[in-house]
């Protein structure tokens, strides 16, 4: 019988659109993980996905994705359980990369050898990572089937240029060639995965759940008796959630011009596609509520924070954040307006706003469109649109709220 392993670290997969992220996926879940049909008809991800695989060892030749040895045959050992989340790379769609990467533990920047470095979202998600709490990282140079050998080195050096322009330090960085297609230099991204140390999960404090999917799982005729409740999906940033406990939603529902929170139960809990009792910070992870599932259809309630009933942190309309402009992007001259629209990212959750001051030394006061929850201090990015397009433009603390 296999051991079972829980996921302990989960990873992003970043990167420009068409340079490779969702092949490598596959290559290391073996599975496509863009399963919407509007996905597979326009060739990219819209929304998160996500999967976990395990790594393997063999004594002899080294880390595999596969429970048998293909060179000599012989069942490996299961090293390591990881939940991947494949990130969108098309302009249009960052904020939901900005969602997937407040729920994970490290990423893989995926740069194609054949293209200039960097391309628009390279730069973007680089720099997004970077600001969103510099966790460990890993670049693929995908695609070197496609380029001669001084091409590769040439790309290469592009991107050590990058990392020094965006003072990144190069030597807690691993730059791997691969060819994800033809699934070549696999076992080094499993190797550099394996040398990521976990950090110390805090399980004591009140649970944080960022709710990134949420699904109704019937099938339509389902028969009334057999409905399944809603069911969401996403990562525990701290404490434990168990089966039974009683939980809220937040902000929840938009109801009668009011955000009104979400009270259910947890009946069911799965990590790693395994039916647990409890979860603990690392990986990702499902949960089973008794919701009505036409509350949950659809993502209904991504981008929202879950806890225990009245054990979330502050919910806020209006927050005050002291902010720096993110100097690789801009510079200081392109400052923001007093009655300006912007967005604001804080964890998961993502919110319209208006700057409703703007004060001394880099402070403003937004009214947001729709609240999120937050503590003294926490990390917010702020996003201007530009040329009709939303950028990256400050990262900023949450001061205080009103």
């Amino acid at each position: 019988m296999d051991q079972i392993i829980y996921p302990d670290l989960s990873i992003i997969i970043l990167g420009h659109v068409d340079h490779g992220k969702t092949t490598l996926a596959k290559a290391l879940t073996g599975q496509w993980l863009s399963k919407h049909s509007e996905e597979i008809k326009r060739g990219l991800t819209i929304k998160l996905g996500y999967s976990d695989f395990t790594i393997y060892r063999c004594e002899d030749h080294g880390y595999f994705t596969e429970k048998i040895c293909p060179i000599c045959g012989k069942e490996n050992a299961i090293i390591k359980k990881i939940s991947v989340v494949d990130a969108p790379g098309h302009e249009s769609l960052l904020m939901i990369m900005l969602t997937g990467a407040a729920i994970v533990d490290a990423a893989i920047l995926v740069i194609a050898a054949n293209e200039p470095v960097p391309q628009p979202q390279t730069l973007e998600h680089l720099i997004a990572f970077k600001y969103m709490g510099n966790k460990p990282l890993i670049i693929v140079q995908n695609k070197i089937d496609l380029v001669s050998k001084e091409e590769a080195i040439k790309n290469y050096n592009d991107i050590i240029d990058l990392l020094k322009k965006l003072e990144i330090d190069i030597k807690n960085v691993k730059i791997i060639p691969i060819s994800a297609i033809n699934n070549i230099n696999i076992n080094y991204i499993l190797e550099a995965l394996i040398d990521i140390k976990k950090d110390n999960r805090d399980i004591n404090s009140d649970p944080i759940f960022l709710i990134s999917r949420s699904f109704d799982i019937n099938k339509p005729g389902t028969d009334i008796e057999k409905l399944v409740g809603g069911i969401l999906g996403g990562a525990l940033l701290k404490g434990k959630l168990k089966k039974d406990d009683n939980i809220e939603i937040r902000p929840g529902l938009f109801i009668d011009n009011q955000w009104k929170p979400i009270k259910t139960k947890i009946v069911s809990l799965k990590q790693g596609n395994i039916d647990v009792d409890e979860i603990i910070p690392g990986g990702t992870a499902g949960i089973g509520t008794n919701l009505d599932p036409f509350v949950t259809k659809e993502d209904t309630l991504a981008g929202q924070m879950l806890g225990l009933e009245n054990k979330l942190p502050n919910q806020y309309n209006e927050i005050k954040v002291k902010y720096e402009i993110i100097k690789e992007l801009f510079n200081s001259s392109e400052k923001m307006q007093k009655g300006e629209d912007i967005t604001v990212v804080l964890y998961n959750m993502i919110s319209n706003g208006i700057i409703k001051n703007m004060e001394k030394n880099n402070m403003i006061t937004i009214k947001l469109e729709r609240p999120i929850l937050g503590y003294e201090n926490d990390r917010v990015l702020i996003l201007r649109k530009i040329n009709k397009r939303w950028k990256i433009y400050a990262i900023g603390e949450l001061i205080n709220a009103v």
